[in-house]
């Protein structure tokens, strides 16, 4: 029986059946000429694609209805008590499969709401993890998927509205195509009223493609805004049927646990203090290993200063010695050979029979 009801109503909820069913009436009173005797007989009623573009747009039309009406049946159900009133001190989250049962207690046209969804699913996770912690993102997560819902809603919409100007197009290429054809070069008055047919065509097509293409757009503005504002509505509804009621929404009521979470910050904050005067302890001793090193290289470029003097003295003094000792032995040379020429001097005065004394005198002499 259920699985007829849900066949039902996919059927009473179906755009296509609903499209159909209102172009059909709607065509039933053109052609009666119950709706005007030129107007909607050119525009809606004057070829095949003006037909099918009116067709899209009453399917885009019954996809706005039913959304319409659903968000207004939706929003009389969010002043239903689903819960009653919250105990006092929240509940255990192994109550939550008794407010599933209660969900389930509700009418069938009800369990597909936003709402009603919304609840089942959160309770379903409590029940799952015998705990709330976590249901807060979990339920956020699920408004995403309730707006991601709602645009996928009004796919076939977007498709329609799409799909009619493109229609208009073709109509116009079909229009223009038709007056080419019907032009003949030899009767040009005879073809005249087929080419103007064929050009009432191309731009009564487009024309009806693109009124009814704005229709459409502007109605789905407003569906769109109401089921935004009902999406919201849900959100705080959601929020105070859920919020609070189990332990671990909020602050934790379990003792242990805030004893724990107490432990833990006094140990956190514990650690912190350590390990802020840890890193003061090595600034400080960064700071005195630099001041030391600064000192002990300070004092071994003094010491390297002053060996580096000592050593460059006597270095100086040594060169001044040995520059000294080299003057002397000039002198002292110079000294022999002046004493030399002057006995070689004297020596030339002397008789012949001294001639082979001063012989040695004077090769000495020279020698020197």
């Amino acid at each position: 029986m259920n699985r007829v009801h849900r066949v039902a109503q996919a059927v009473a909820r179906s755009p296509l059946l609903w499209g159909a069913i209102v172009g059909t009436a709607f065509y039933v009173l053109v052609h009666q000429r119950m709706l005007g005797q030129e107007f909607f007989p050119r525009y809606c009623a004057g070829h095949p694609v003006n037909y099918t573009e009116i067709y899209l747009f009453f399917v885009g039309l019954a996809v706005l209805a039913l959304k319409a009406i659903d968000l207004a049946s939706q929003r009389r159900g969010l002043g239903l008590a689903v819960f009653g009133p919250m105990p006092r001190g929240g509940q255990s989250p192994a109550e939550a499969e008794a407010l599933l049962a209660r969900l389930d207690r509700l009418p069938p046209q009800r369990h597909d709401d936003y709402l009603v969804r919304r609840l089942r699913e959160g309770l379903q996770y409590v029940s799952r993890h015998q705990s709330a912690e976590g249901l807060d993102e979990h339920l956020k997560h699920l408004a995403d998927l309730d707006r991601d819902r709602a645009h996928a809603s009004l796919g076939l919409l977007r498709l329609i509205v799409w799909a009619i100007p493109i229609l208009g197009f073709l109509g116009t290429v079909i229009g223009i195509t038709m007056a080419i054809a019907s032009l003949k070069p030899n009767a040009l008055e005879e073809s005249m009223i087929e080419v103007t047919a064929g050009l009432g065509v191309a731009f009564d097509t487009t024309a009806l493609a693109l009124a009814l293409s704005i229709l459409l757009m502007f109605v789905q503005h407003y569906v769109d805004r109401a089921e935004t504002a009902l999406l919201a509505e849900v959100d705080e509804r959601v929020e105070a049927e859920l919020s609070g009621r189990f332990p671990a929404l909020g602050a934790s009521r379990d003792h242990d646990a805030a004893a724990v979470r107490r432990a833990a910050d006094a140990m956190i904050a514990s650690l912190e203090q350590l390990v802020r005067r840890q890193a003061d302890l090595w600034r400080s001793a960064l700071e005195a290993a630099q001041e030391r090193w600064t000192h002990m290289a300070g004092e071994a470029g003094r010491q390297l200063q002053a060996a580096l003097a000592a050593s460059l003295g006597d270095t100086l003094t040594a060169h001044a010695r040995q520059q000294s000792e080299s003057r002397r032995f000039e002198e002292t040379v110079a000294n022999l050979a002046a004493a030399i020429h002057l006995l070689n001097a004297r020596l030339g005065d002397l008789p012949h029979g001294s001639g082979a004394l001063g012989d040695r005198v004077r090769r000495t002499s020279q020698a020197a």
